[in-house]
């Protein structure tokens, strides 16, 4: 006979479960809940014991049907270590009924089955018990096969107060009165699928009107008083519905869409199949009073939810190595889907520099501590260690890279053939490039694998020749050199003789085209940077205007970058900006705000002064040209240029009467009626250059404002008010729970990345580091670190690292030393042209 798997995470698919019947009853006033589950087993080969992943709970009754019918009370055994329990009893070949029950606390943190608080309008507080089971958090819900390859149907009963609503995966099949004033709500079965995907909500919600969308019913749940904020997100969710069936070609899997706004959850959104959650500020909103980007993320969100419904929960990675699987694909998708949701937003565009999008993975995949974007992952925490920039944006980039070189529609064919091959099922990076291969001809897995499997990219240079010009590829790494070599699908384009081509670039290769106009990288969807010789940049940047709008991102992100590494000087980058004239893309001077950033970080006095002159010179004049006002017939994305050319003329560019604008719209009650963007930009600058009493009221207007982009708007704002006083209150705030725990470790990253103020945080880090890093779960706490590159003076980098390395922070190591290599190059670039700038 074999006993339960010897590997302490994976466990033995000798036992696998078919089905889970579950019933949970929970306590929301004494914080714990009881439940039970029947989990119907089919038995490969005679064992000796038997082992469930389980953490936290108490089982106080196990009861092990046999193929025969026969019942035993196996011993059980806690593995707290492994997470598991383990049965001890033999246990025959054939079909098994595992039946428990057991207790327990809801978790502390913001995973498994939890408690999120609220207050009402009267301002009494509430509760909601919720599940964030992803990755490995079932287990601490209830006993079971913790894992994605352990696939099973779901039959959920949910026991609560009489006058609280109860949602899980599927629609309600009964609803009947209970004993003690509760109702038992009864789910119909789920599809086969993991565990993760589990959903239990539990509270006093109530939900918007319900948009049926082919036959599916779609409805936004929220806490009561917030259905104003909910049209938006039924707009986007209905389109993206029909738009996704479209695409794979495979009607939704599911009987009904809920999207479920949860008040503290520590991530944007989970996929829970047929009943979504999010953070509130990812789907509840106001159309008339949010910015066009924070509209453009409620669009994004729910449109990467929606496409795992296909690609992840209907086909689900066999291992959490393949996180980036269901990851990339929704990023991908989800661009694809509000691309066409709202052409005229061009979504693509902005991607390549949005945070957690092309341009910040491309930064962290040219470090030494980078990671390939699949690899072998054993624990949990590794597992929760995936969900980070190079899954998201680097894969979700690749993805978008060979969706240009093989062809749209080959690209979609290959996609709808995984898809119908795999469902209901488990599947591997390989299975998806079999697919694509089959249809596009190419050798797609070969073409993919140093993407894929290996950390960092290319750098491409650009060489006139005799005959043309050379391209010769090498390993891009802002420190050090490498050795790694990709094969680049590359797109080319000429300015003047309109000829356009692709390649697999390998070492090098020889084009028969005049150097002079040409656009290497064309479109600007390639993973990989592109280094013209200094003649072809200069001409590029002649005819600046002529290259498209992701090529003209491109090429400012990729000076910027060569910048960082020491092969080109600040006054390169400064250079190329001034050509940029009057761009119409809001993207383009959200690019140049954060070159400025960066440069802003490391000035000194002096430099910082001239720095601000250059800032002025550059972005005043556009900002002249569209007024500081909006006009009549204004697009969203021009409103959106005016909120960046404001937030960094006045705060990065130190522009008196911008300053005095943005004051005026402020201290006129935030302009009621004004335009979003442009309250928006009141809001960042007088938090960059407020007092303390500016402080007072951020924090008022945080604590009574009734829409949660606001929240964060004014929270955000107060953060960077540059007193010491102010860092110190805030930080006490977050210390306290006066900031949700979801905000709470961004806040505290935002106060040590703050220009003026950071130092002094840093002694308060070092003074309260165990209090700090105890607020949050082990999937949050690397984000205490997210704005650690701000800090650029040398000692100091020092102090923090030598502090860092001495305090290992769980579920963030990897992150950390990523971190650490960026705020050293910041530093070296400090010392560089802190003085020459």
């Amino acid at each position: 006979m074999t006993t339960y798997s010897v590997d302490p995470y994976r466990l033995s698919h000798v036992v696998v479960p078919r089905r889970y019947d579950l019933v949970f009853e929970p306590d929301i006033e004494r914080g714990q809940f009881d439940g039970s589950a029947t989990i119907a087993l089919e038995v490969e080969h005679p064992v000796e014991s038997l082992a469930l992943n389980a953490v936290g709970l108490d089982v106080t009754s196990v009861t092990l049907v046999g193929p025969d019918g026969s019942a035993t009370e196996p011993g059980v055994e806690y593995d707290a270590p492994n997470e598991r329990i383990l049965l001890h009893g033999p246990l025959v070949a054939g079909s098994a009924t595992l039946q428990l029950e057991f207790t327990s606390a809801f978790d502390e943190g913001l995973d498994g089955f939890y408690l999120s608080r609220y207050h009402d309008a009267d301002g009494d507080v509430h509760a909601v018990a919720t599940s964030q089971f992803q990755s490995t958090f079932a287990r601490k819900a209830f006993p079971c096969f913790d894992q994605p390859d352990m696939k099973a149907v779901f039959g959920v009963t949910l026991v609560v107060p009489e006058g609280l609503m109860a949602i899980s995966n599927s629609p309600v099949a009964s609803s009947e009165p209970a004993e003690n004033g509760k109702v038992r709500w009864v789910f119909r079965d789920t599809m086969v699928m993991s565990p993760y995907l589990l959903a239990l909500i539990v509270g006093r919600l109530e939900a918007s009107r319900t948009v049926d969308v082919d036959g599916v019913p779609l409805r936004v749940v929220h806490v009561p008083g917030k259905g104003h904020l909910t049209d938006f997100a039924l707009e986007i969710g209905e389109f993206a519905l029909r738009y996704l069936a479209d695409y794979y070609e495979i009607p939704y899997p599911g009987e009904k869409i809920d999207l479920v706004a949860i008040p503290d959850f520590a991530w944007g959104a989970m996929e829970n199949f047929g009943a979504i959650t999010f953070r509130e500020k990812e789907i509840l909103v106001d159309p008339q009073r949010a910015t066009q980007a924070e509209l453009a993320r409620v669009a994004d969100v729910v449109a990467h939810e929606l496409a795992h419904m296909w690609f992840g929960d209907l086909v689900t990675m066999k291992w959490w190595n393949g996180v980036w699987l269901n990851e990339a694909f929704a990023t991908f998708m989800e661009m694809k889907c509000a691309d066409a949701f709202r052409p005229e937003w061009k979504r693509w565009l902005s991607f390549a520099t949005e945070h957690a999008g092309r341009g910040d993975s491309m930064d962290i995949d040219a470090l030494e501590s980078t990671r390939p974007v699949e690899f072998t992952v054993t624990s949990p925490e590794e597992a929760e260690s995936m969900f980070d920039a190079l899954t998201y944006g680097k894969g979700a980039a690749v993805v978008r890279m060979l969706e240009r070189f093989v062809g749209a529609a080959a690209f979609r064919e290959g996609i709808n053939q995984y898809l119908a091959t795999h469902a209901y099922g488990n599947a591997e990076t390989d299975d998806l490039w079999h697919a694509l291969q089959s249809i596009s001809h190419l050798d797609v897995g070969a073409l993919m694998e140093g993407w894929i499997r290996r950390g960092g990219y290319p750098v491409v240079s650009v060489t006139p020749a005799a005959d043309g010009v050379t391209l010769t590829q090498e390993q891009f790494l802002y420190r050090g050199e490498g050795d790694q070599r990709w094969e680049i699908p590359m797109l080319y384009r000429h300015l003047d003789t309109g000829e356009e081509g692709s390649l697999v670039l390998g070492r090098s290769a020889a084009l028969d085209v005049p150097p002079m106009g040409l656009v290497v990288n064309a479109g600007g969807h390639g993973f990989y940077r592109v280094r013209y010789g200094p003649e072809l940049l200069h001409a590029l940047g002649e005819r600046f205007g002529e290259l498209d709008a992701m090529e003209r991102v491109s090429l400012i992100a990729d000076t910027w970058a060569l910048v960082l590494r020491g092969d080109a000087a600040a006054a390169e980058i400064l250079g190329l900006v001034e050509r940029v004239g009057f761009d119409p893309e809001p993207v383009m001077w959200e690019a140049i705000a954060h070159v400025y950033h960066e440069l802003d970080r490391i000035a000194s006095p002096a430099a910082q002064s001239r720095l601000q002159d250059h800032i002025r010179r550059t972005m005043r004049p556009a900002l002249d040209a569209m007024g500081f006002e909006p006009a009549p017939g204004e697009s969203e994305l021009d409103r959106r240029k005016r909120g960046v050319l404001l937030d960094a003329t006045g705060v990065l560019g130190a522009d008196e009467e911008v300053r005095r604008y943005l004051r005026s719209v402020f201290d006129a009650d935030l302009g009621d009626g004004a335009d979003a963007d442009v309250v928006g930009a009141a809001v960042a600058v007088v938090g960059a250059t407020g007092d303390l009493g500016d402080y007072e009221r951020l924090v008022e207007l945080y604590k009574r404002a009734d829409s949660p982009q606001a929240v964060i708007r004014y929270l955000r704002a107060a953060t960077a008010i540059p007193h010491q006083e102010a860092a110190d209150r805030t930080f006490e705030m977050v210390m306290t729970g006066g900031v949700r725990s979801q905000d709470g470790a961004n806040i505290f990253a935002r106060l040590l990345g703050h220009r003026t103020v950071g130092p002094h945080v840093w002694r308060l880090w070092k003074e309260r580091w165990d209090e700090m890093v105890a607020l949050f779960s082990i999937g949050m706490r690397r984000r205490l670190l997210d704005f650690l590159p701000n800090r650029t003076e040398p000692d100091l980098a020092v102090e923090i690292r030598d502090f860092l390395n001495e305090h290992p922070l769980a579920g963030g190591e990897r992150y950390k030393s990523q971190q650490l290599e960026r705020m050293f190059l910041r530093v070296a670039l400090r010392q560089r042209e802190a003085e020459r700038l």
